[in-house]
C-alpha cells in the first residue's frame, strides 16, 4: 500500500488531488457531483475487494500493478474495521421443523455470532454459534452425540437474495434461544465533498460534508481508483512525491 502517512487527509484532499492529476493529463475540471459519484464507488469497490479478502481468510497473490504488496487478511480487516457492526437481534421460534429460531438482517458479512444465557449479558459470558454448512445440518440435528445445545449452539444462514448478499436469514439452534449477538460487516457510507458557491465557484464545506469511511491508511489507493475510473493513470510513485513535496511546503 502506499508508503505515506494520511493520518489528516480529508475527503478534500482527495479532492484536490484528484483535481490535480486530472488537471494535468488535461480532463477537465472535475465537477463535486462527479467526483461525489466517483469517490462512492471507489470506497465501495476498495471495501468490497478487503471484504473478499475476509470472507475467504486467506491472502490474494499478488498481482500486477500499482500495489506491490499482497494485502493480508488482517490488513484488509483493518482497513474496513469502521464498517464492523455489533446487533443484539431477538430472535423469532419457528413452529416448523429444523428452522430453529430465526431473525432476517440486513448486511453484507456475518463474521460471528453469540448468545447469552446469562443475564449479565458480559462478554466472558457470551457462547460462540458455530456456523454450519447446509449439507451438515440435519445430520447434526438428529445426532445424540453433537446434538446443539444451550453450551453448543449451531447457526444456518441463508439468503433471500443470494445474488446480492445482503439480506441473511439466521437460523439458530437449539430453538429456546431468544437472541443473539451478530458481528457483521455492511457498507452505509456516502462520501460526499460538500461546498458552498461563492462568486459562481464551489468552495469546501467541512460542515456539509461525509468523510471516507474506509481507512485513511487506503486514501492514496482511492485517489488512483477515482482517477482510473476517469481515465487518468497514475502510479503510486506520483501521489507520495505529491504528497511529501506538499508536506515540505506546509513545514516550510
Amino acid at each position: 500500500m502506499l508508503g505515506i502517512n494520511y493520518d489528516i487527509m480529508t475527503i478534500d484532499e482527495v479532492y484536490r488531488l484528484v483535481q490535480t492529476f486530472a488537471n494535468k493529463e488535461q480532463r477537465g475540471f472535475i465537477t463535486p457531483s462527479d467526483f461525489n459519484l466517483l469517490a462512492k464507488q471507489a470506497e465501495l469497490e476498495l471495501y468490497n475487494k478487503r471484504l473478499s479478502i475476509v470472507m475467504e481468510k486467506s491472502q490474494p497473490k499478488k498481482a500486477a500493478g500499482y500495489y506491490h504488496e499482497s494485502l493480508s487478511p488482517t490488513l484488509a480487516k483493518q482497513d474496513i474495521s469502521h464498517f464492523l457492526q455489533i446487533s443484539t437481534k431477538a430472535l423469532t421460534n419457528n413452529a416448523q421443523p429444523y428452522l430453529g429460531a430465526a431473525k432476517t438482517i440486513q448486511t453484507d458479512y456475518i463474521e460471528s455470532i453469540f448468545i447469552n444465557n446469562d443475564e449479565e449479558h458480559s462478554i466472558s459470558t457470551n457462547i460462540p454459534v458455530e456456523i454450519v454448512d447446509n449439507v451438515n445440518i440435519n445430520q447434526i440435528l438428529r445426532s445424540s452425540l453433537v446434538k446443539p445445545s444451550i453450551e453448543y449452539p449451531i447457526a444456518l444462514l441463508s439468503s433471500n437474495y443470494p445474488e446480492s448478499g445482503i439480506n441473511k436469514s439466521i437460523s439458530i439452534f437449539p430453538e429456546t434461544v431468544t437472541s443473539c449477538v451478530i458481528y457483521h460487516y455492511s457498507y452505509d457510507n456516502t462520501p460526499e465533498w460538500g461546498y458552498v458557491t461563492i462568486s459562481g465557484k464551489p468552495v469546501y464545506d467541512h460542515s456539509n460534508s461525509t468523510q471516507f469511511v474506509l481507512s485513511r491508511r487506503c486514501h492514496g489507493e482511492l485517489v488512483i481508483k477515482i482517477l482510473e475510473y476517469l481515465g487518468v493513470s497514475i502510479r503510486e510513485a506520483e501521489v507520495v512525491q505529491y504528497a511529501q513535496n506538499k508536506e515540505a511546503t506546509q513545514d516550510n
